[in-house]
């Protein structure tokens, strides 16, 4: 799983860093939507091209979307849960199988809102589970709080 940059580690000092040479644009990160709904791919990545990416790559299911992460490392994974081919939960486990991925922020989308999956998706290497019907507001918080922890880097989006 993922791992803190270390001015998320409270017994750390703070230190001052330039914003500037600190950030990132949306267009400059590559997400990977993983999921085997047409709709929800239209959804995702409608919201997605609002916040100001470009770069979007999307895969119908977990197998697809391993193959697109060995072609090239996104930034920012959004995988359903249950899907044919490779399960969600298969697709995090594997792409978590290499510690060359680590920096990937990965969230999971799924109408599921057991806490048993919630917890199973994390354990496997899922950085946040997000329930379906999701708000494109918190999508964009997740994206904005989970990529300046674990790449300490923020996102400067677009006016």
């Amino acid at each position: 799983m993922t791992q803190p940059c270390e001015n998320d580690v409270p017994e750390l000092p703070v230190h001052a860093w330039d914003q500037d040479s600190a950030s990132v644009t949306p267009d400059q990160l590559k997400v990977l939507i993983v999921d085997d709904d047409e709709m929800m791919h239209r959804l995702v990545r409608s919201a997605l091209t609002e916040f100001g990416f470009t770069r979007i790559e999307v895969a119908a299911d977990g197998a697809a979307g391993l193959a697109a992460v060995e072609r090239e490392i996104p930034d920012i994974i959004i995988s359903d849960y249950h899907m044919p081919e490779m399960h969600g939960l298969d697709f995090v486990e594997a792409v978590r199988g290499d510690e060359a991925r680590d920096e990937i922020v990965i969230i999971m989308l799924s109408a599921h809102d057991d806490l048993n999956v919630i917890e199973g998706a994390r354990d496997l290497g899922a950085d946040t589970f997000m329930v379906k019907p999701f708000h494109r507001a918190d999508l964009k918080q997740l994206i904005e709080t989970l990529y300046h922890r674990f790449n300490c880097a923020r996102i400067a989006w677009p006016a």
